[in-house]
């Protein structure tokens, strides 16, 4: 086995055979699916804000669900679109160091990176499922007038780290394999 063998076994059988290139087309599907929501979502949310404010200060007459409603699908928005971001190369990178290396070294970084990020993702959708479990479970819900069920909330969380998640994977997969995870090129 020659230096360069782990980045190049494309070759393999077992990684051709199985539906990666299928993943590869409908991960990114997927996630561009989610950015669009999380969009009108935030459209949704600056709308009603809008409103909210402009029934405040010109009729007196607040809204008792804007601020509650909005924070709450804030968390939608940015669990919706973290998979997005990174399938677009949207993440912030620090590269003045992977600057300085070849491009083989960059990959092997990249790796392991992903590895690293997969480990947080594992851990960050283990607590949020048990966190929305719990709170389906015990009948959580909001401590204000609205009395939001907490569950509806979780779910976002669990959703999204579960899509980041495989997004990580297909990417140190697709990495591994020497291409690119990108919705742009796939």
């Amino acid at each position: 086995m020659h230096r360069g063998a782990i980045l190049h076994c494309s070759s393999t059988p077992i990684l051709q055979s199985f539906t990666w290139l299928s993943l590869k087309r409908k991960v990114p599907w997927g996630g561009s699916l989610c950015a669009t929501i999380a969009g009108l979502v935030l459209l949704f949310v600056t709308f009603s804000i809008f409103i909210d404010v402009f029934l405040r200060y010109f009729f007196n007459r607040p809204s008792i669900w804007v601020t509650e409603v909005s924070s709450y699908l804030f968390l939608y928005i940015i669990f919706l679109g973290t998979a997005y971001s990174l399938q677009q190369g949207l993440h912030i990178r620090v590269t003045f160091l992977l600057d300085r290396f070849s491009p083989t070294m960059v990959r092997i970084f990249d790796l392991i990176t992903s590895l690293l990020a997969i480990s947080f993702c594992i851990v960050l959708l283990w607590q949020t499922s048990t966190m929305a479990w719990s709170a389906y479970k015990e009948h959580w819900t909001s401590p204000t007038m609205l009395s939001a069920p907490y569950v509806y909330i979780y779910i976002s969380m669990v959703f999204g780290s579960f899509l980041l998640l495989v997004t990580f994977i297909l990417r140190a997969i697709l990495n591994f394999m020497g291409t690119e995870l990108n919705a742009s090129k796939g």
